[in-house]
């Protein structure tokens, strides 16, 4: 039989369970990585118990299973940088997080977490009532303009703390190439750890190069607009809705 925490102890364990739920909803974003890797593994047991099963002429022949495992190992390293990437961006937020953040569950989170306790002591929950249904449905909202997900968004105020971290890193690592082609800063980018499809259009314009960064993740709206010489570097900080390329963004003067 488990043994049910009280006091102090209960608390630190709550708290413990609200800190692994945290950190597994970050890893939530690497599930499709690994059921890929999974999909493979269980693919190749499979091709191995048929080379165990076929007849020596079939063992002979070359089968076209192969194919399809090559292209899940490219598809998974593909997707494999996102989550560095996601680390990267919690890191530099770090600081602008409320240092106040709440020690204990709210208290319906903290009665649903007794009811699943005492389901796993043995004990009987009385069943919850069903919701009552509308009489007539629920109206469908009408599907929104285009040109409204184009307009520029409020940055929250951790977003607006952590946009300057980011100016800074970048700003300091393109110093290092002066007069730097696209390609330059493409690298400059990479080798901070915005990854490729969060780096949109370098181009070189006249005696610079401009690039936009995506750094939207987990709800967040922040991008990024620059333009570099090398010597001189520029970067705008402004929200975005997820639903347009932050290139796309209608910019307020």
């Amino acid at each position: 039989m488990r043994r049910r925490l009280t006091g102090p102890a209960r608390k630190n364990s709550v708290f413990g369970r609200t800190t692994l739920s945290a950190l597994s909803a970050l890893c939530v974003l690497g599930l499709a990585a690994c059921g890929t890797e999974q999909a493979g593994d269980k693919g190749s047991a499979a091709r191995a118990e048929g080379r165990v099963a076929a007849s020596p002429a079939s063992r002979a022949t070359p089968t076209p299973a192969s194919a399809p495992a090559s292209a899940s190992a490219s598809e998974e390293t593909e997707g494999a940088d996102f989550l560095p990437f996601m680390e990267l961006l919690l890191d530099i937020a770090e600081p602008c997080l409320p240092s106040d953040l709440p020690t204990a569950l709210p208290p319906e989170e903290l009665a649903e977490q007794e009811k699943l306790e005492e389901r796993e002591l043995g004990g009987t929950v009385p069943p919850e009532e069903p919701l009552p249904l509308p009489d007539e449905p629920m109206p469908t909202s009408e599907p929104r303009d285009p040109e409204d997900a184009k307009k520029e968004t409020e940055l929250s105020s951790v977003e607006k703390c952590e946009a300057p971290l980011h100016v800074d890193r970048i700003t300091k690592a393109l110093k290092k190439t002066p007069d730097p082609t696209a390609t330059q800063v493409t690298k400059a980018l990479h080798d901070l750890g915005y990854i490729e499809e969060r780096v949109h259009t370098p181009r070189r314009a006249a005696d610079h190069v401009e690039f936009t960064l995506d750094l939207r993740v987990m709800g967040g709206q922040l991008c990024l607009s620059g333009s570099t010489t090398g010597t001189r570097t520029t970067i705008e900080a402004y929200g975005g809705s997820p639903e347009v390329e932050c290139q796309d963004v209608r910019r307020t003067d």
